[in-house]
C-alpha cells in the first residue's frame, strides 16, 4: 500500500474512532444527566405544590390551592395525581374535584394504580404541621418522556459527530496530502539525481518549516555537492586528458622527426637533442602520473609545493625548445620576448611553473592556425613576475 492511502486511512481510523468514544461517552453521560434532571423536574413539582400550599394558609385562600392543584396535570404529563391533605384525613385539594372534602387516608389515594411513584412532603407553617402534599407519577409516562429526550440527544449527537467525523475525512485528506506531496516531490528529485539532472525545483518543500523542509533543504544541498563533484570530475578528465597529451604529442613529433632523419643520417648533437626532449617529455609523464596516484593530498585539497630558485627566462627557453618539434610541423613561428636586463630569479616550485607553461603553450600551438606566430613573454614588473603567452 502507498504511503498516502495508508497515512489517510490511518489518521481517519484515529479520528473516527476518537469521534465515537467520545460521542459514546458523552451520550452515557447525559443520559444520567436527563434522567436525573426529570426526577428533579417531579420533585420540583412537589415542593411547588408545598410552596402554594403555604400561600394559601397564609392568605386563607383555598380557590388558590385548589386551581393549582387541577392544573398540574396539564403542566406535567406523567402526573397521575397531586394532593394536599390535612393531619385529620381531610383531602383540602386534589386534581379530582370529587375528592375535596372527604376524609380518605394518604395511602388510599393512590392505590388501586399500578407502576406510580408518589412523593410527599409535609407543609409546615413555622414550626406547625398544617398538612401533607402528595404527588403521584406514572413510571410509564416518566420512561416516555426520558426516551424522548434521550431520541432527541441521539439525533443532535449523531449530526455533531457526523460533521466532525466529515470534517476530520477531509482534513485527514488534506493533511496526509501535505506530507505525500514533498516525499513525492523528493523522490522525484531523487530520479532527476540518479540520472545525472541537478537542476531541482524544491522551492515549494525548501518554504515548509517542519522536518520535511529540513529534509528537502538537506537534499538540495546534496544535489549541489553532487553537481560539483560530477563538474570537478569532468574537470579533471579534462585535465588528465590535457597533461597527457601534451607530452605524448611532443615525444610523437620528434619520433616522427628521428624517423625522417634516419635516412639522411643524424648527427650526434642532434641524437643528444633528440634524446633530451624525450627524456624531458617522459619525466613529465612520470611526474604527472605520481601526482594522480597521491591520492592523499588530492582528498586534503593540497598540493605539495618543492620551491627552489627559478630563472624565468631559462625555463622559458627550455619549453619553447620543447616543442620545437611540435612548431616545425606546424610551421609555427616561435618568438620569445625577455627583457635585456636579467629578470632576477622567483622562488617557486619549477616542475609546477613549467606545468602551467606547458599546457598554455599546448593551447596556443593547438588553436594557432599553420604557419601563425606564438610569442611568449616576460615582464619584470616591480611587485611580480609575469609571463605571458600570445
Amino acid at each position: 500500500m502507498k504511503l498516502f492511502p495508508k497515512l489517510a486511512s490511518t489518521v481517519s481510523g484515529l479520528l473516527i474512532g476518537t469521534t465515537a468514544c467520545l460521542s459514546l461517552s458523552f451520550y452515557v453521560t447525559e443520559r444520567q444527566a436527563i434522567r436525573a434532571e426529570a426526577d428533579q423536574e417531579r420533585r420540583a413539582l412537589l415542593q411547588n405544590l408545598v410552596h402554594i400550599a403555604q400561600e394559601s394558609f397564609l392568605t386563607n385562600d383555598d380557590l388558590l390551592l385548589v386551581k393549582y392543584t387541577r392544573w398540574l396535570q396539564k403542566w406535567n404529563p406523567s402526573l397521575v395525581s397531586a394532593s394536599v391533605v390535612s393531619p385529620q384525613g381531610e383531602v383540602l385539594a386534589h386534581s379530582e374535584p370529587r375528592l375535596i372534602g372527604k376524609s380518605v387516608s394518604l395511602a388510599s389515594l393512590d392505590s388501586g394504580r399500578t407502576q406510580v411513584l408518589v412523593l410527599t412532603q409535609p407543609v409546615h407553617l413555622g414550626n406547625q404541621w398544617v398538612a401533607t402534599a402528595s404527588a403521584g407519577f406514572s413510571e410509564r409516562q416518566f420512561e416516555e418522556i426520558v426516551q424522548n429526550r434521550l431520541r432527541e440527544l441521539q439525533k443532535r449527537l449523531g449530526l455533531i459527530a457526523g460533521g466532525a467525523v466529515a470534517a476530520g475525512l477531509v482534513i485527514s485528506f488534506l493533511l496526509a496530502l501535505s506530507w505525500t506531496r514533498p516525499v513525492g516531490t523528493l523522490a522525484r528529485a531523487a530520479g532527476r539525481v540518479g540520472q545525472g539532472k541537478f537542476d531541482l525545483d524544491l522551492a515549494v518543500t525548501n518554504g515548509r518549516r517542519d522536518e520535511l523542509g529540513s529534509l528537502s533543504k538537506a537534499f538540495q544541498a546534496m544535489a549541489e555537492q553532487l553537481r560539483q563533484l560530477d563538474q570537478m570530475k569532468d574537470d579533471f578528465v579534462s585535465a588528465v586528458t590535457h597533461e597527457l597529451r601534451s607530452p605524448l604529442g611532443a615525444i610523437e613529433s620528434y619520433l616522427n622527426l628521428i624517423s625522417e632523419e634516419l635516412r639522411d643520417g643524424i648527427s650526434l648533437s642532434a641524437w643528444q637533442t633528440y634524446v633530451e626532449r624525450l627524456r624531458i617529455n617522459t619525466q613529465r609523464l612520470t611526474h604527472f602520473v605520481n601526482d594522480l596516484l597521491d591520492v592523499a593530498a588530492l582528498e586534503r585539497g593540497k598540493v605539495t609545493l618543492t620551491k627552489s630558485s627559478v630563472n624565468l627566462a631559462i625555463l622559458i627557453q627550455d619549453v619553447g625548445a620543447l616543442y620545437s618539434a611540435k612548431f616545425s610541423e606546424r610551421k609555427l613561428a616561435l618568438k620569445t620576448v625577455i627583457p635585456e636586463k636579467p629578470a632576477p630569479n622567483v622562488w617557486a616550485d619549477s616542475d609546477k611553473v613549467r606545468q602551467v607553461l606547458v599546457n598554455l603553450v599546448s593551447n596556443a600551438i593547438k588553436f594557432t592556425p599553420d604557419g601563425g606566430t606564438i610569442e611568449i613573454g616576460l615582464q619584470n614588473l616591480p611587485q611580480e613576475k609575469r609571463v605571458c603567452v600570445y
